[in-house]
């Protein structure tokens, strides 16, 4: 297991209240580590600085738009050169949107495309190299999600699409990382539905849930400072899925989860079934279907 201590983490899609990388950056700050926020709303990322600053975290903000391939290379910039180093590259920069598939709208669909898909592939560009030609260990993580992968939300056709490109993009990185010898570990981060902003007030992911519950889908809703958890520790030991054990889900949360692991085995499992078997994905597609037993 890593002490964290002293190395440095940058985090896209850092600065929001109730966000996956807010709860992460403080957690990593907490045990020491110096962290680099980004995000695009400047407002939200001065008050997160602001507010860790104040409690005696080394930490900066960095404005970007990860849709931005230069903006992302500028916040590489502002990293190395107010740290020397980055250990740490966690691209969790994500939104909603892009869903309607029978007319001829794309403006949603493209900015869901930037942002979730080409945001963790600009910040692998951006970082990586630099990480590799650094020579220390280091860690590359993206956040993915269970609407694109262990299940599809096709509700959500952009958003879904998205994040199962964000999960092959990251096992082509890992690939790649592998046979280069690069001492770089590759991880992506599968978090359970959040109450975070993703969908604007938190309180929406409530109504998510009970929506996914009607659907079959186990709506636990999981606190952003329960995925950092989870974030951390994968970086800890150097895992390249970070998800939810059996075994975290006991120690950290007490059983929290349970429920929503299992369910997701099964889903993986009825994937794996309809492919050998050829028949239709009705097993795995999210809202309106139901689990298999």
């Amino acid at each position: 297991m890593q002490d964290l201590a002293g190395q440095v983490a940058v985090i896209t899609g850092g600065g929001s209240e109730r966000g996956i990388g807010r709860a992460t950056g403080t957690l990593l700050a907490e045990n020491g580590v110096k962290v680099v926020l980004a995000d695009l709303n400047k407002e939200s990322l001065d008050k997160t600085v602001e507010e860790l600053s104040g409690k005696g975290h080394d930490v900066i903000g960095v404005p970007t738009d990860v849709a931005d391939l230069s903006s992302m290379q500028n916040l590489a910039n502002q990293a190395f050169d107010h740290y020397g180093k980055v250990d740490i590259a966690f691209l969790n920069a994500g939104i909603g949107g892009g869903g309607n598939l029978f007319d001829d709208e794309m403006d949603s669909w493209n900015r869901v495309i930037s942002v979730n898909f080409l945001g963790v592939l600009h910040g692998i560009k951006a970082f990586v190299p630099r990480m590799i030609a650094q020579g220390t260990h280091g860690h590359v993580l993206a956040t993915s999600s269970g609407a694109g992968t262990t299940g599809t939300m096709y509700t959500g056709a952009g958003y879904a699409t998205t994040k199962a490109a964000v999960c092959s993009l990251m096992e082509c990185l890992y690939g790649q990382l592998r046979d280069q010898g690069a001492d770089i570990q590759a991880t992506v981060v599968f978090p359970p539905l959040a109450r975070t902003n993703l969908a604007g007030d938190p309180a929406i992911m409530d109504m998510v849930a009970k929506g996914l519950e009607a659907g079959g889908v186990p709506g636990v809703l999981a606190e952003p400072e329960e995925v950092a958890q989870v974030v951390f520790e994968a970086i800890q030991h150097d895992s390249f899925w970070a998800h939810p054990t059996h075994e975290q889900d006991d120690r950290l949360f007490n059983g929290k989860f349970t429920t929503l692991i299992d369910w997701e085995a099964g889903i993986i499992d009825a994937r794996a079934a309809a492919m050998n078997g050829g028949s239709k994905p009705d097993a795995y597609l999210w809202g309106g279907s139901v689990a298999p037993s």
